[in-house]
């Protein structure tokens, strides 16, 4: 267990507080192995859905963010994920469980997957949506996710390979990400 981490942290301390090293090309891999099962908790249980939020935003339009959403149904999706957790993202789960039986890592990973599908946010709106998933190495230059790709086979749940956590395929210098419906270089 490490010690819990503000949902408003950046993705360079949460993956220190996890002990990670963000230079190291397998932590971008576990960071999307963790994204990928928020990406489908939100979108299985959350989005969209008017029922599970606060009163005072039962009337505002989709898409919410994650303060828009009651503690008892974001809890409810933290417990979700935690219990269909893969095999490689519980080991990191198991770290961010406290006393109160919460999970800041899957709380944290969860707000930023709603933070930026929110519609307040400004680089969501622009080309550099998702900009701050791609980590940089000690000497500055980014490590894209494609380079994890090309080195790292990941094995799902039914022991099958496949590309990624994100469901990305590589063409011709570009690959495209399915979690955003994009293709990146």
């Amino acid at each position: 267990m490490t010690a819990p981490l503000i949902r408003s942290a950046t993705k360079r301390q949460f993956l220190i507080q996890l002990g990670l090293d963000p230079s190291d090309d397998r932590t971008s891999q576990i960071y999307w192995m963790l994204k990928d099962e928020a990406i489908r908790a939100y979108e299985a249980q959350l989005q969209g859905r008017r029922d599970l939020l606060r009163p005072e935003y039962a009337n505002q339009d989709p898409p919410y963010a994650a303060a828009h959403f009651t503690a008892a149904a974001f809890s409810s999706v933290v417990r979700s994920i935690y219990s269909t957790a893969a095999p490689g993202t519980r080991v990191h789960y198991n770290r961010g469980r406290t006393a109160q039986g919460d999970n800041w890592v899957i709380s944290w990973m969860l707000y930023h997957v709603c933070r930026y599908r929110d519609g307040r946010n400004v680089r969501a709106r622009s080309r550099e949506f998702h900009a701050d998933d791609d980590l940089e190495d000690s000497n500055g230059s980014t490590i894209a996710p494609t380079a994890i790709t090309e080195q790292f086979q990941l094995t799902e749940r039914t022991g099958s390979s496949s590309s990624s956590a994100a469901s990305w395929t590589q063409t011709a210098g570009t690959f495209y990400d399915a979690a955003r419906n994009v293709n990146r270089r």
